[in-house]
């Protein structure tokens, strides 16, 4: 035995009983993974994803160069206006390098159906935001104005027109079908309702947006599962 496998091991006997088992989990999904499948397919679906959010950026960008009408909605005319950005900014990504960390650690052999599940979603709503009718909510909170980060990503890697249906809301809602564990379910279904609150709230999003949220992405996801098995696996079966 090596001094750093040694070094490990003493490191892994003084870690407590719960860090120990989770590590054998991850290690036990590790170990199952055919890696030069796992590769192949990561890599022929992030080219697939990249030239999906390719779409979305060129079809945001004529979206956000129409004038459109300011829609009217029977719940945001009942709901105070409230500053959610803080949540919709810093919280929507920790919650999503979470749920990616976790997806990584615990289902390595189902990241490239995840992948695939968020090209389809990127695609899918690429063409809602091209073709919706309807500006934004009146009183908007500007995320321009009141977050470092969508001031700076707003206009080239995510856009002002795009509203139906809610990004906040669906992603979360993706991850809680992707989980199979009842504590990272629940994780993702409750951030899934904040971010579905939060834009609201901030009239960032109509009612219908967020509704439509659950419904679409519902419907992509079992689009995607059926797509994956029938057309994606048997790629890369070979590889």
């Amino acid at each position: 035995m090596t001094d750093s496998a040694r070094e490990l091991g003493d490191l892994r006997r003084r870690l407590p009983p719960i860090a120990r088992r989770e590590l054998a989990e991850i290690a036990d999904e590790w170990h199952d993974v055919h890696y030069k499948w796992w590769v192949g397919t990561l890599a022929g679906l992030l080219a697939l994803f990249t030239l999906s959010y390719a779409l979305y950026t060129k079809l945001g960008w004529v979206a956000d160069q129409r004038a459109l009408p300011v829609g009217s909605d029977w719940l945001l005319r009942r709901l105070p206006v409230v500053n959610t950005v803080p949540v919709l900014s810093w919280g929507w990504f920790g919650l999503h390098l979470y749920a990616v960390g976790a997806a990584v650690a615990y289902y390595p052999k189902r990241v490239p159906f995840l992948l695939y599940v968020l090209t389809v979603y990127t695609a899918v709503r690429a063409a809602f935001v091209f073709l919706s009718p309807i500006g934004h909510p009146a009183d908007m909170v500007d995320m321009r104005l009141h977050d470092l980060i969508f001031s700076r990503l707003l206009g080239t890697w995510t856009f002002t027109n795009e509203f139906i249906f809610s990004g906040h809301t669906t992603i979360p809602f993706l991850f809680y079908l992707f989980f199979h564990s009842r504590g990272l379910k629940s994780l993702m279904l409750g951030g899934s309702v904040l971010m579905g609150a939060c834009v609201l709230l901030s009239r960032n999003h109509y009612t219908v947006d967020v509704l439509a949220a659950y419904l679409v992405g519902y419907a992509l996801y079992g689009l995607s599962e059926a797509s994956y098995e029938r057309w994606v696996r048997p790629i890369f079966r070979r590889v």
